[in-house]
């Protein structure tokens, strides 16, 4: 199928084999812009009769729309599929302290509205009857169907479960990363809800639309108030034995105030570093914390850009990926600076023949990670039993 940038999937599934199918479809289609029935048929290896009934009831549930005949040079043109954006929505939450960023994103994982304002976020039940009255105002804001909106995908720092001193980690969340509050949130806000880490979310939005798209295995390094990152390997996440694979914050780095010393990851390239640095309160904003004193902010770069060649040569050299994408909650501009100035550390990555860089750029901003989440209900709600089809979701529902 030459062009159409559709990848070979298998089209059989132990159980909810129907489901599956569906699943592959939708999947194929969120990798391109357009593609034939023909096209899907030899992409996922299902016969063409099979994948005209599957593409009649995406259709007649108004996930999947005919775009037109593709220009041929002799013959019957064939007709283009792609997914209706209209044809569904999510809900993402990224919760952080003191903070809620949400935003509501259609089929196609474009960002219609969002909203990121302070709020309290000591415990779930404090931050719940905020959440509620927002999400009301994005649906009301863009005027969609809320018959459409799929559910809510939620995203916390991790670790998850019962890690020893995460209590005094001021940049973990344990009231909520170790709190069952998943069917309180869906019977107060009507609608299901799906809770996963926040830097994994965030890459599985930077694969499904982003830098690495057309990577099967890579490592999303999330630098905002700390440091985390989504793991992906043969194509899906991998969450490790409890849900907390990719918590390279915690990684040992070399301490720049002692020789011969260690100090975690995140101490040193993180947003909390640079307000403790600045003695900046916890509500100042990215965008403030950057313009804030010139040489304690080149300081906290420099720091930074010498922590993390070290963190990405031990990620490279532990996990072999195809590339790292940095991205996260910093300022656009402060992210390129930094990917700017990190010159990279021999490693088993530095080889001849490279496809991608070793480094790549990704999104940033405050929403990354909401829209990650976002991706949680909307994959549910494309399949009875998401976890048969690549395990994205399934994988991203473990870690509640």
């Amino acid at each position: 199928m030459a062009g159409s940038g559709l990848e070979l999937l298998s089209g059989l599934a132990p159980f909810d084999r129907r489901g599956h199918q569906r699943r592959l479809i939708v999947d194929a289609l969120w990798r391109v812009d357009a593609a034939s029935r023909a096209d899907l048929a030899a992409a996922i290896g299902l016969s063409p009769q099979m994948v005209t009934l599957l593409v009649d009831e995406l259709m007649a549930d108004g996930l999947v729309r005919e775009i037109g005949r593709r220009p041929a040079a002799r013959g019957q043109p064939p007709i283009d599929l792609a997914l209706d954006p209209e044809g569904g929505f999510a809900v993402g939450v990224q919760v952080e302290p003191g903070r809620l960023n949400i935003v509501l994103a259609d089929l196609k994982g474009h960002v219609r509205a969002e909203i990121s304002e302070p709020c309290p976020t000591d415990t779930p039940a404090k931050a719940l009857p905020h959440l509620k009255k927002r999400i009301a105002r994005l649906v009301a804001k863009t005027g969609i169907d809320r018959r459409r909106v799929f559910g809510a995908g939620i995203v916390i720092p991790g670790p998850f479960g019962d890690v020893e001193n995460v209590t005094r980690d001021a940049l973990s969340m344990p009231a909520w990363s170790r709190s069952t509050f998943r069917e309180d949130f869906a019977a107060a806000l009507d609608m299901p809800v799906f809770v996963g880490n926040d830097a994994t979310a965030a890459a599985v939005g930077e694969h499904l639309d982003g830098a690495a798209r057309d990577l099967r295995h890579f490592v999303y390094l999330y630098l905002g108030e700390g440091v985390g990152a989504g793991v992906f390997v043969e194509d899906h996440p991998a969450m490790g034995a409890f849900g907390n694979a990719g918590e390279v914050g915690r990684m040992l780095v070399p301490d720049p105030d002692r020789p011969g010393g260690v100090i975690e990851l995140e101490a040193v390239a993180s947003l909390d570093a640079l307000r403790r640095a600045l003695g900046a309160p916890g509500d100042v904003d990215a965008d403030a914390l950057f313009a804030a004193n010139a040489a304690k902010v080149a300081r906290w770069r420099d720091r930074a850009v010498a922590a993390l060649r070290v963190a990405i040569a031990n990620i490279e050299n532990l996990l072999d990926p195809d590339a790292i994408v940095l991205g996260g909650s910093l300022p656009p501009a402060e992210l390129r600076a930094l990917l700017s100035r990190i010159e990279l550390l021999p490693s088993v990555s530095a080889r001849a023949g490279r496809r991608h860089p070793r480094l790549l750029l990704g999104r940033s901003g405050r929403v990354v990670s909401a829209l990650g989440g976002a991706t949680l209900p909307l994959f549910h709600a494309l399949t009875p039993q998401p976890q048969a089809a690549r395990r994205r979701v399934g994988a991203m529902e473990m870690a509640s």
